[in-house]
């Protein structure tokens, strides 16, 4: 038997690819039929939670409220005579307002009788309530509030959600309990203004079942009770909340249902989702989704068959084109030359050839150009480290003399060997100690600015009384401000926080400042150190004020012995090391010099350094 091979056929090719573009389609039209159900669902449930979590806080609002206010009557009755009626009657009228007006007061006196209630006064007949189970809890447990189970009232003849206080005297003898009947059907009033859904509706049940908003004028309601029969079958303590039912697109008269128990107290909300809304807002979403599955369909067989007659062989040419010119090959130009658009982009590859030789060597020149720089990076570097290394070398040389120089002119100016005859020299001295002392502060704030500059400066922060850090910076410069004669205030508030910074380095930047007031202070000069906590756009800042009511021509001169005088000069590199070191904290240091006024310099810490 002879079997002939027919050759393949476009049209049935294209004939099959059309079936199987129908069938995967239909496939994901019953996928998307079926998420766009399951994400409605999912949002439905979650808003539910949403809502009976708002019924919920609404509840315990309420049921708070009434235990203030039973706490408020509690205290009273609890001084007065409880045998006197008529005037704890009067006392629970003052308490029947506006705002608890559907709510009932009641008093159960000792023997577990209810003789007077806010809207009948002293009841003639009184009422035994011994059987109520808040009653025995309130006499278990006096001074705390006690919730009953949902009841119908004997004395306000609905039904009410019982809230009680158990009352004793000093010796613990029970005095009686105190009553808030809240109004179930005005409580279910109240609580359909918290809901964010008007197409809700909801139900109270208490944890038998009982139906607490039957009253209630709602078909939504109504058909809620239908679906209150699946919680009997419920294992409420495994499962507080869940969905009862999912309701259905396609009947209308279901609901979404869902219950949640109350955390806190004995009843159970019933939530329900109108159905006829679930119908309509997953046909909306569901339409336009199947219609954009149905056009991209169309679209695809249109284009597999545009695509196979005019891009396919003449886009396959210009791919091994463009493979050629991947692999570093020069441009050559295609066998077809299929329609108008492939012939421009052939084009634009030859463009793109042409441009990706200029990024070859721009490539190139750019290598080169980051070879340069990281050689000057690590030149940089290694001069940076050198620098450092030399600076750390110098200042271990020139310490160990001048400790020298230091120590011995101490001696001298002190005369601990002897006096000196000549007062002159006692005076070189005096200016040959200091001069040194001021050369190793110089060779401390240049080794100190160079491990900031180079980042080598590694701060040990922690949480700093700043107040304290003050006073002992204020105590360290204590022998140059008396030396000029210069009065220093101190103005710190009460209520100071702490800062997460250095304490050495704030220390340093304290005494710089300082210094650098003092030095452009003329003699007798006034110097203010303030703290204050300042508030901005970029939140709260903590402010460390230095103002200087001197005048700022030139160095200050300070009269010694014989009316010869000695400047007072701050290190040049004073203010670059502060500076430095306030950037370390992430913090600023402005200066304000206004012509006339005195002079401010201030460093603001960020709210991050702040510790409360």
């Amino acid at each position: 038997m002879n079997v002939t091979w027919s050759k393949p056929s476009l049209s049935r090719d294209f004939t099959l690819l059309a079936a199987l573009i129908v069938f995967v389609l239909s496939l994901v039209s019953l996928w998307v039929t079926y998420q766009t159900y399951q994400d409605h669902s999912e949002q439905i449930v979650h808003q539910l939670e949403t809502e009976a979590t708002r019924i919920d806080r609404a509840m315990i609002l309420e049921i708070e409220h009434s235990s203030y206010l039973l706490e408020g009557l509690g205290r009273q009755i609890s001084h007065m005579n409880t045998n006197d009626l008529e005037s704890i009657a009067l006392l629970l009228r003052s308490f029947d307002t506006a705002a608890t007006q559907h709510h009932v007061f009641s008093w159960i006196d000792e023997n577990q009788n209810n003789v007077v209630s806010s809207n009948r006064g002293v009841n003639p007949k009184p009422i035994d309530v011994s059987d109520r189970d808040f009653v025995k809890k309130a006499i278990a447990e006096p001074w705390r509030i006690q919730i009953g189970r949902p009841i119908h009232g004997r004395v306000s003849d609905l039904w009410a959600l019982p809230v009680a206080l158990g009352l004793t005297d000093t010796t613990g003898k029970y005095l009686g309990t105190i009553l808030i009947s809240m109004d179930i059907d005005t409580i279910k009033h109240n609580l359909r203004s918290v809901l964010k859904e008007p197409s809700l509706s909801f139900a109270l049940y208490s944890k038998t079942l009982l139906p607490l908003t039957e009253a209630i004028e709602d078909e939504n309601l109504k058909s809620l009770e239908n679906y209150s029969e699946k919680l009997r079958t419920t294992d409420l303590d495994k499962h507080p909340s869940g969905v009862l039912s999912t309701g259905s697109v396609f009947d209308e008269r279901s609901l979404f249902v869902y219950y949640e128990v109350s955390a806190d107290y004995p009843y159970i909300i019933l939530l329900g989702y109108d159905a006829q809304t679930n119908t309509t807002t997953v046909r909306d979403l569901l339409v336009p989704r199947l219609l954009q599955i149905l056009l991209m369909g169309v679209f695809m067989l249109a284009l597999l068959w545009v695509v196979r007659l005019r891009i396919i062989k003449p886009v396959s040419d210009l791919g091994e084109v463009t493979g050629d010119i991947l692999r570093g090959k020069s441009y050559r130009m295609p066998q077809s030359s299929g329609s108008d658009e492939v012939a421009s982009l052939s084009r634009q590859i030859k463009k793109m050839s042409d441009y990706l030789e200029e990024i070859r060597r721009v490539g190139e020149e750019k290598e080169n150009k980051n070879l340069m720089l990281r050689k000057g990076k690590e030149s940089a570097e290694l001069s940076n480290k050198i620098k450092i290394e030399f600076l750390s070398a110098m200042s271990h040389e020139l310490r160990t003399p001048l400790n020298t120089i230091v120590g011995f002119s101490e001696i001298m100016k002190n005369q601990l060997y002897g006096p000196l005859e000549n007062t002159q020299y006692w005076q070189y001295t005096q200016d040959i100690h200091e001069a040194a002392q001021h050369l190793q502060a110089l060779i401390d704030d240049v080794l100190a600015l160079s491990n900031a500059e180079a980042g080598l400066l590694e701060l040990q922060e922690k949480p700093v009384d700043v107040r304290f850090v003050l006073n002992k910076c204020l105590r360290m410069v204590t022998e140059r401000v008396a030396e000029q004669k210069l009065h220093i205030e101190l103005k710190l508030p009460e209520a100071l926080p702490r800062l997460l910074v250095d304490e050495l380095r704030l220390k340093q930047i304290i005494v710089n400042l300082i210094l650098n007031a003092v030095t452009h202070s003329p003699e007798e000069g006034h110097i203010i150190v303030a703290v204050t906590l300042e508030k901005d756009k970029n939140g709260e800042t903590f402010c460390i004020s230095f103002i200087d009511f001197g005048s700022k021509a030139g160095p200050v001169v300070i009269k010694g012995d014989k009316n010869k005088g000695r400047k007072i000069d701050l290190s040049n590199l004073g203010i670059p090391l502060t500076k430095a070191l306030v950037a370390m904290h992430q913090a600023t240091l402005d200066i304000s010099s206004p012509s006339g006024k005195p002079t401010v310099v201030t460093v603001r810490f960020p709210q991050e350094r702040i510790v409360y």
